[in-house]
Parts: structure tokens; C-alpha cells; sequence
């Protein structure tokens, strides 16, 4: 893959590995923001089923179950890949296999972890893909799900619930 045809942020996680792969697919409630145009006032519950073909999800203050993702791969706490089911005008993307493809590597760097987070396939979207790719590369896209992570990273984590 070229930089032409994926969006791809990087950044530091003060906190081990393996507590930085919890962050990101058990702790949610400490960073995820919506990508849906609908999600409504209020904090969402968003959560991932952490298995292949589990999926990535958010319910809002309404109550209303949104599919935002499927888990392809996952292998703890190396990497999580993920079908990114949310299309350019923040619509569910019913079929997986028409999403666009999220990689997530958590690499070792002494007592933190260098978080890698490239997305790709965005053709999978259709002709709205290249626009989506600069879309995703814009603050309000992946740099602001990587601030809100090392934001959550610099504070004790809470106990799973």
C-alpha cells in the first residue's frame, strides 16, 4: 500500500503493551467518538467482541445497536484488524466485505507502545473511497481517535468492569 491510498497516524502510548491493547478494545468508553452523522447528544457505549467475527459496535443514549466495525484478526496484544463498517456520510456498512480494512500494531518501546493505526481499501467504498481516505487523514478523522487514546494512556487505567 502506497500513501496515496491509505490513511496512516502513529503515536506514543505511555503505557506498556499489553495495557495499551486492553485501551483500545476493552476500555472504549475512555476514547471512542462516533463516526455515525446520527449519534445524537450524549456519551455512546461502544464496545468490541474481542474474537474474529466479533463485532465492533456503539449504542447510543436512544437505546439504537450500530455496527461500526468486524474484528478480521486479532492476536493480543500484537494487533487488531478490523472491517471498518462506516461509510464517507457516516452510515452502518451492512456487509463487511465491503468495508474498508483497519490495522492496529502495538509495538514494544521500552515502558510505552508505539501505536500504528493504518486504513486502507477505502476503493472497498466505492467512488467516494478517495475522498473518504482524505476525510479520515483530517484532524477530526484518525489523528483525533489517536489524541483521545493518549489522552486516556496519561491517566490510570480503571478496572475492567
Amino acid at each position: 500500500m502506497t500513501h496515496d491510498t491509505e490513511c496512516r497516524v502513529e503515536g506514543m502510548l505511555n503505557l506498556p503493551r499489553s495495557q495499551a491493547f486492553s485501551l483500545f478494545v476493552d476500555r472504549l468508553d475512555l476514547w471512542w467518538t462516533s463516526p455515525f452523522k446520527d449519534a445524537g447528544e450524549g456519551k455512546v457505549q461502544a464496545g468490541i467482541d474481542p474474537y474474529a467475527g466479533g463485532s465492533c459496535y456503539e449504542i447510543d443514549s436512544e437505546g439504537q445497536h450500530r455496527v461500526w466495525g468486524t474484528v478480521l484478526s486479532l492476536e493480543p496484544p500484537l494487533y487488531i484488524r478490523l472491517a471498518w463498517q462506516v461509510s464517507r456520510d457516516g452510515e452502518e456498512v451492512a456487509d463487511p466485505a465491503t468495508a474498508s480494512r483497519v490495522m492496529v500494531n502495538f509495538r514494544e518501546a521500552g515502558d510505552s507502545t508505539r501505536l500504528e493505526i493504518v486504513h486502507s481499501e477505502f476503493l472497498r467504498h466505492g467512488e467516494a473511497g478517495a475522498e473518504y481516505l482524505e476525510r479520515m487523514r483530517q484532524p477530526d478523522g484518525w489523528p483525533r481517535i489517536l489524541d483521545n487514546l493518549k489522552s486516556a494512556a496519561r491517566h490510570p487505567l480503571p478496572q475492567n468492569r
